[in-house]
């Protein structure tokens, strides 16, 4: 149910949910933006709300359908109560059904969508809202007329639903009321008996008390039943209740019966009559009160009085700052101005809140009004309005109060400044410059210069300088000073040449106080003139005085005075590093300092130079000059810490040079097993062999093996360095060292493997290397014995260098690099295997444009080109392989270190898929 109703007043009357009474004001502001559009509607709210009567309903609606979705807001404020009544009320209507004050139809609307087969009508007495129902609602039957007023026959079904209480309500009254109470504040039993006339005898009434105060369940029931009214019944509890009654044939008549004198007798004490009173003289009273003489008005108007008396009495209170007894006797009068007085009377007794709607209202008659809504403003923290409210009250009495917002309104700037917050304080201290530019203090001309320097709003921080410096504070010059030179702080001084012009300003400032940043600038001016001994006297002062980043660049020209003045360089890194820790300089910087320090002979400061250069990123010096960085890591940190700089550099590198690879060799052979070391000397010996520079090759590598005559890898590189040379028989020495190494020291049987079959392809009619096969087997069938599941070694020789290859069905091959044994020795094998081989080696590729042209034409009948990269020049393989890719021929590239003919056949079995693939499309 709640669902549908929302969906329907959403759609049609454009609600989109409960609307606090507390939040109207707020509300309509979202609405109506301009304060003085706002005025009337607020008006009209407040007289809404102090009991205003039926004038006062009629303004208000008329008000509110003016705003924008005013209508909506209205609705909002008693959605919670319109969802019970759509709860509550549809199954319990009968015949003709009348809602009294629909407002614009979206109760009754609603209702004669549930039961469409009843007859429905509408009743209001603003013009206005009746003609809007009846565009929302035509479907209802629409009446204009107050109930009181209207002539109509009656109906079947009367709603009184938040209707009744409207125009007899305001904000002091209690939300429950006993039921004498309630008859008297609403006019039950004068009243009531007007609306039910249009109420047919047997007919049913629905009364409903709304969102209004003063409720009283039990009051109406009672009240009913005294009027003759049968089966009372009461739907709902708390603040949701409805009471149904029956009318009678005709309304009882019996004035007696109604209990209200003996019930307010029960519930209010009679008020003190005080006989005398029609015996004082009111004209003399006045005149006590405006001379003052306020006990003897107090003496002529006893408590308990009325109207005028109770207001004058309620001023002589006042006066004597009687505040809760003049607030009890003002409620008395019944005036516009006891409501004024007492709205006063309010703020001294600190209820803010209840006084601020009628002050708000008042205050356009200045004056006092004005200063007691000041304070209100200054009891709720809004300090920019209260100070507003003060300086236009036009009193002497409110300077005091102007200071106390003025304090309020500084120490918020201050903690704005405290977080960073500068727009803030830079709009608090022009909000106030605009009110009156004499109530700017010397500490909010601070505040805001110091705001505006940093917005760059040169203009507002020049005129707030001007001020400070009239009222001869020394933050007015240098303010001065930083607005000429157009820069938001010392910091963004640019050429010092620049400060000569600002120099008077500066001594002004520093004449008066030693502000740290007028030292800084004065130091740094004298340091550009070359007088450095005041500049050193200034720049430790600002150094001693300054925080932050001020401090830090004091620091910094300070160490380079005194490196022009000759101090130890001890006391110049020294400053230099305190300049560091406030206003951290660039890693390259600290990078030229930690050189000097080491070059001084300050190793100590060296290290920790170096240190911050490194937190701060070593990747731009290593841009800038690698060779010094790589040189100064290694005299302070060792060769660990240079050679990870220098990989990294590498890494990013794409061709490095020979020299830079030969530092990184040298540097890792101080941790030769590691894989970064492993992986640079492989790139070092790669670049050897492109520079044609094979016996450098030959020596590095016996230094290696000399180094550790066990190290598989030294020993696969020199074995496939000699088969490069043609040197068949130093290679097959090393590859047999390599098995050894492989198979009884390292125990790994599928590396012994293929470096046996790589000695087989160079000494095929060797029968000592049958032995090395049978010791695999012995091995394999020892770890077989031990429960492991080695893979099998095979029986024979042949079938050693046949393992793993796939079977071939005529597929074309194409082979560039490699030497002429691996060629000779490889090709029948492969043959042999169904593979048609077209192989071109270092030696016979080295013909030049002819071979290249030949290779390129076999490419186009190819299935699959491999290049051994180790053998051939990258300006030659590069044209090939780059002809295959645009050709579709697929590439494989085996890298340097193949390990021989066991290399190749790895790479072909991995390749052989794709020759599968390129051969099953068709491509001869």
């Amino acid at each position: 149910m709640p669902d549908e109703l929302r969906l329907y007043l959403k759609e049609r009357f454009g609600v989109l949910g409960p609307v606090s009474p507390g939040r109207f004001e707020a509300e309509l502001a979202k609405r109506v933006g301009s304060p003085a559009k706002r005025e009337p509607v607020l008006k009209a709210w407040r007289a809404y709300l102090s009991g205003g009567g039926r004038e006062a309903v009629r303004s208000f609606y008329q008000e509110i359908l003016k705003v924008p979705k005013g209508e909506a807001l209205v609705y909002g404020m008693h959605l919670p109560f319109l969802e019970f009544y759509a709860r509550e009320v549809p199954s319990r209507l009968e015949g003709r059904v009348l809602e009294v004050g629909a407002f614009t139809g979206a109760l009754v609307g609603y209702l004669q969508r549930k039961r469409p087969e009843l007859s429905f009508s509408a009743l209001d007495g603003v013009e206005e809202v009746v003609e809007l129902g009846k565009k929302r609602v035509p479907e209802v039957a629409w009446h204009v007329a107050w109930a009181e007023e209207a002539e109509l026959s009656p109906f079947d079904t009367l709603l009184l639903l938040s209707v009744f209480p409207e125009g007899f309500v305001d904000q002091e009254l209690e939300s429950r009321l006993e039921a004498p109470s309630f008859w008297k504040r609403f006019g039950f039993f004068a009243r009531l008996p007007l609306f039910v006339r249009l109420l047919r005898p047997g007919g049913l009434l629905v009364y409903g008390h709304g969102p209004f105060l003063g409720k009283s369940p039990e009051g109406v029931e009672e009240g009913l039943r005294h009027l003759g009214f049968y089966g009372v019944e009461r739907v709902g509890e708390g603040e949701y209740f409805l009471v149904l009654a029956r009318r009678p044939e005709a309304l009882s008549e019996d004035e007696t019966a109604w209990p209200l004198e003996a019930g307010m007798e029960e519930v209010e004490e009679a008020p003190v009559r005080v006989p005398v009173l029609a015996q004082v003289d009111m004209a003399e009273v006045r005149a006590l009160l405006e001379a003052g003489r306020y006990a003897e008005v107090l003496a002529h108007l006893p408590e308990g009085v009325e109207g005028e008396a109770a207001y004058l009495r309620g001023r002589a209170l006042f006066a004597l700052s009687r505040y809760a007894e003049a607030e009890e006797v003002l409620r008395r009068a019944l005036s516009q101005e006891a409501e004024d007085l007492r709205a006063m009377v309010l703020v001294e007794l600190g209820e803010y809140e209840r006084a601020r709607p009628r002050l708000e209202a008042l205050a356009g008659r200045g004056g006092r009004y004005r200063i007691y809504l000041g304070r209100v403003y200054l009891s709720l923290g809004r300090y920019a309005d209260a100070l507003r409210q003060f300086v236009e009250s036009g009193l002497p009495e409110a300077e005091g109060y102007v200071r106390e917002a003025l304090e309020r309104i500084t120490e918020r700037m201050r903690r704005f400044a405290r977080e960073g917050e500068w727009a803030e304080v830079s709009r608090r201290a022009e909000f106030v410059e605009d009110l009156a530019p004499n109530l700017l203090t010397r500490e909010m001309l601070r505040l805001g210069l110091k705001a505006a320097l940093i917005q760059g709003l040169f203009a507002r921080a020049e005129r707030y300088a001007r001020r400070l410096a009239d009222l001869d504070e020394a933050e007015g010059f240098l303010g001065l000073a930083l607005v000429a030179l157009r820069v938001r702080s010392p910091l963004e001084v640019g050429p010092l040449e620049d400060l000569k012009p600002v120099e008077p300003y500066l001594t002004e400032a520093l004449a008066r106080a030693e502000i740290p940043e007028a030292l800084l600038l004065l130091g740094m001016l004298r340091e550009r003139e070359g007088r450095h001994p005041e500049a050193l006297r200034h720049l430790e002062r600002a150094a001693e005085r300054g925080k932050g980043e001020v401090a830090g660049l004091a620091y910094h020209h300070l160490a380079q005075v005194k490196r022009a003045l000759g101090r130890p360089l001890k006391e110049v890194l020294g400053d230099h590093k305190r300049a560091h820790a406030l206003r951290a300089y660039p890693a390259p910087y600290l990078f030229q300092l930690a050189q000097e320090a080491l070059e001084g002979g300050e190793e100590v400061l060296a290290r920790e130079l170096l240190s911050r250069a490194r937190d701060a990123g070593l990747s731009q010096v290593a841009e800038e000059d690698l060779m010094g960085l790589l040189t100064l890591l290694e005299r302070l940190e060792g060769p660990w810490a240079a050679f990870s700089v220098l990989y990294q550099a590498l890494g990013r590198t794409p061709k490095p040079p020979l020299e830079l690879l030969a530092l990184a060799y040298r540097l890792s052979r101080a941790f030769r097993e590691s894989p970064e070391a492993s992986e640079v000397r492989g790139q070092y010996l790669a670049a050897l062999y492109a520079e044609g520079r094979g016996e450098e090759v030959e020596r590095l590598l016996l230094q290696e093996l000399g180094a550790d005559p066990q190290a598989l890898e030294v020993l696969f590189d020199l074995a496939e360095h000699y088969e490069a040379q043609g040197n068949w028989g130093k290679a097959a020495e090393y590859w047999q060292k390599a098995l050894e190494v492989a198979l009884y020291r390292e125990k790994d049987l599928d590396l012994s493997r293929e470096v046996l079959r790589n000695l087989l392809f160079l000494r095929p009619h060797d029968e000592s290397l049958s032995l090395y096969l049978e010791e695999l087997k012995a091995v394999s069938r020892g770890l077989e014995a031990l429960g492991e599941s080695p893979k099998a070694p095979p029986e024979t020789r042949e079938q050693l260098l046949e393992e793993g290859l796939p079977q071939f069905h005529g597929e074309h091959l194409l082979v560039v690099g490699g030497h002429t044994q691996l060629r000779s020795r490889l090709v029948p094998l492969l043959e042999a295997r169904g593979l048609k081989v077209d192989w071109f080696d270092a030696d016979t590729a080295g013909v030049g444009k002819e071979a290249l042209r030949r290779i390129q034409n076999r490419l186009e009948k190819a299935h699959g080109l491999m290049v051994v990269s180790s053998y051939v020049g990258h300006d030659f393989s590069e044209p090939v392989r780059l002809e295959a890719e645009r050709l579709g021929v697929p590439v494989y590239v085996i890298p340097g270190r193949a390990r021989g003919a066991t290399g190749f056949l790895r790479a072909l079995k991995a390749f052989a898929p794709e020759l599968f693939k390129r051969a099953l499309k068709g491509v001869q």
